[in-house]
């Protein structure tokens, strides 16, 4: 895999160190906005990349790669992802997909058309911790109860409170929470579980209209979910399944894992899998590279799929948090996907 990337934050940054550990992967080509032509220009010397561009344009079209890699504001990942797929390009695309489900089922369908590779870079299914949670999930008995916690205060926090307003705290940007940790959240629960029959969604907000910490709720036919994210505050980290045979929980944030175990209604309880790599981007790229070199897409367009249920589900919840932002999309009038709110009478006001 020959990747051109776009960007110079600090996702870029881990990409670069974490692909070290993968010689089947190569960055021949990185372009950022001419703003940010110094910090490409050392990023391109520290990581021995020969070719800088500040036009997104040019960079698609001479540069020597197969598949563009996307670290940038959430925002722009449609009208970028879009354009590289129009290229012939293959995409990695940073969480979330897109902004709107819309987006992405257009995306989706480009990608199917020109039979190219397109995948979200998010830890879950790739992650030992989670696929020893599903491969062990029939061992619960009934599932009664799904909790997914990610509370950690970002570290962009204290500035915003000043008044410095990051891409993850604009909304007119694709940020807060919903779209960043709690994202992981609900792609855990959705590639466990499946799609829910009804979602709401209770945001904290700040000053800008953002939602800086909030619940989802999910309701499946027989049992709900519960999926809590904060960047306003902290709280110990985790993923649960309980039913009525026991339960599994993961320790750890659901996009850096660290061990699962599973606890029996008699009260035994084993470890049934671990994580080391601290939510290092290695096992997704490394699968994603195994797709390229086989031709896969079928694996690809399957999680793809997932992702679209996913970007369903949240916009379902955005009905109830409508962003002060200046999109257009202040909520909804009719069901998405047979993604139902819970309750439409006065919802998203007051959430």
């Amino acid at each position: 895999m020959k990747l051109g990337v776009v960007g110079n934050g600090m996702i870029v940054s881990w990409l670069f160190r974490d692909i070290r550990e993968l010689p089947q992967i190569t960055v021949e080509a990185l372009c950022v906005r001419e703003r940010s032509l110094e910090k490409g220009k050392a990023l391109a010397v520290e990581h021995g990349v020969k070719a800088l561009y500040t036009d997104y344009d040019r960079f698609l079209g001479e540069g020597d790669f197969d598949t563009v890699y996307l670290g940038i504001v959430n925002s722009e990942h449609f009208s970028y992802a879009r354009k590289a797929l129009e290229a012939g390009k293959h995409v990695i695309c940073e969480k979330p997909f897109t902004v709107r489900a819309e987006e992405l089922r257009i995306l989706a369908a480009e990608a199917r058309e020109r039979g190219l590779f397109l995948w979200e870079a998010f830890k879950v299914p790739y992650s030992p911790v989670f696929q020893a949670m599903k491969a062990h999930l029939g061992e619960v008995g009934k599932i009664r109860m799904v909790q997914c916690s990610y509370c950690r205060v970002s570290s962009r926090y204290d500035r915003y409170l000043a008044g410095e307003i990051h891409p993850a705290f604009d909304p007119e940007k694709g940020g807060g929470c919903l779209y960043d940790i709690n994202l992981y959240n609900l792609h855990l629960a959705v590639w466990l579980l499946g799609k829910p029959e009804q979602v709401h969604y209770f945001a904290n907000r700040g000053y800008n209209g953002i939602d800086i910490s909030g619940t989802v709720i999910l309701q499946y036919p027989d049992f709900q979910g519960v999926c809590m994210a904060a960047k306003d505050s902290t709280s110990p980290c985790y993923s649960l399944v309980q039913g009525t045979g026991g339960y599994i929980r993961v320790e750890g944030p659901a996009s850096a894992p660290v061990y699962a175990e599973l606890v029996k209604k008699d009260g035994s309880a084993s470890r049934i899998g671990e994580d080391a790599s601290g939510g290092a981007l290695t096992d997704e790229l490394r699968e994603f590279a195994r797709q390229l070199e086989t031709g896969d897409r079928t694996a690809c367009y399957g999680m793809l799929d997932h992702c679209v249920g996913v970007m369903e589900v949240v916009e379902a919840c955005r009905f109830f948090w409508k962003p002060l932002d200046k999109t257009g999309f202040s909520g909804y009038n009719h069901p998405i996907a047979g993604c139902l709110p819970l309750a439409r009478e006065g919802a998203g006001e007051n959430s």
